[in-house]
Parts: structure tokens; sequence; C-alpha cells
């Protein structure tokens, strides 16, 4: 009885043992499988790291090459609008400055019209940053618009309404990029 007894404890430890060491197999194997998908993880997360990066880098490289391209028209809009703010500005240097700003705004709405940028970003960004520019040859529209009414004293509340939607717009895609959002005021002057 007593040999029985002690094979059957060793029988049990060896069973123990063996339970024991497979649970602590799987826990070591689960910890393989763990690090390597924390590696994947890991690489993942660098791989979008990288590709925001190089969005982000194509999105300030598409708004350099947009507002060279367009602060020129938006420099004479601009200057317009400070000679009608100047109390020392004649009639005749208001209206010259009109002239110079209706013809700006003619030409901005042409190099707007099926303006493309050039970056290598998603899609649904480019079509975004796309019809941002649409809403800014809108703001272009509504100011000829408003100079050719009345150059002496025109009403800019409907293009300065296209304009803050376009701000929004161009808000929206970087800041949707985790980006510092340019005021474009700024940036086309």
């Amino acid at each position: 009885m007593k040999k029985f007894l002690l094979s059957l404890g060793l029988i049990s430890a060896l069973v123990i043992a063996g339970c024991s060491q497979s649970e602590t197999d799987e826990e070591t194997n689960g910890d393989d499988n763990s690090e390597e998908q924390s590696t994947d993880e890991q690489s993942k997360k660098e791989e979008e790291s990288s590709d925001n990066a190089e969005v982000k880098k194509e999105l300030l490289s598409a708004q350099m090459d947009f507002t060279s391209k367009i602060s020129p028209y938006q420099q004479k809009i601009n200057a317009y609008q400070a000679s009608l703010a100047d109390e020392e500005a004649t009639d005749e240097d208001i209206q010259k400055a009109a002239d110079e700003a209706l013809t700006a705004a003619g030409e901005a709405q042409s190099e707007l019209d099926g303006y493309k940028i050039e970056a290598n970003v998603p899609e649904d960004i480019k079509e975004r940053y796309e019809q941002a520019i649409a809403i800014l040859a809108e703001y272009y529209s509504e100011a000829e618009a408003a100079i050719e009414e009345s150059a002496l004293e025109p009403d800019f509340t409907a293009a300065q309404e296209k304009w803050d939607n376009f701000q929004s717009s161009i808000t929206d895609i970087y800041e949707g990029e985790d980006m510092f959002a340019p005021n474009m005021a700024d940036a086309l002057s």
C-alpha cells in the first residue's frame, strides 16, 4: 500500500509538474507572440508616422506653390482695401486701385479655375483642398462683383463670407493632419 501511495504521489507530482511546464511554455509562447505583435504594432506606428510626415511635407509644399501663384492677385485686392481705409486717398487713387483689384480678381479666378494641387497626398485630402480652392475662386468672384457695383463704396459682405468658408476649409484640412492651420490672409498677403 505504501508503494501504491508513493507511486500515486510520484505520478501526481509528475502530472502537476508537466501541467505546470505546459503553462509556462504557453506563457512563454504567448510572450513571444506578444513581442511579435508589439514589434508589428511598432512597425505600423513608425510607418504611419513616416506617412504622416510625408503628407505634412506635401501639404506644406502645396501651400507654398499655391500661395506663390495667388498672392500677387490678393495683394492688389488688399492694396485696394487699404486705399479705401486711407482717409488721405483721393477718389482717383481709390479708382486706380479698384481697377487693379478688379483685374486681379478676374485673373485669380482664371488661375483657380480647375486648379489641381500637385502633391502626393491621399485623394480625400486632395479633393478637400481643391474644394477649398473652389471656394476661394467664389471669393474672387464676389469681390469682383462688389468692386464693379461701387468702386468707392463696395460691399464685401458676400466676399468675406466666402473667404471665411475658405479659411475654415483650410483649417479643417490642416488640423485633420495634426498641423497648425495657416492664416490664409497672412499667407496670401
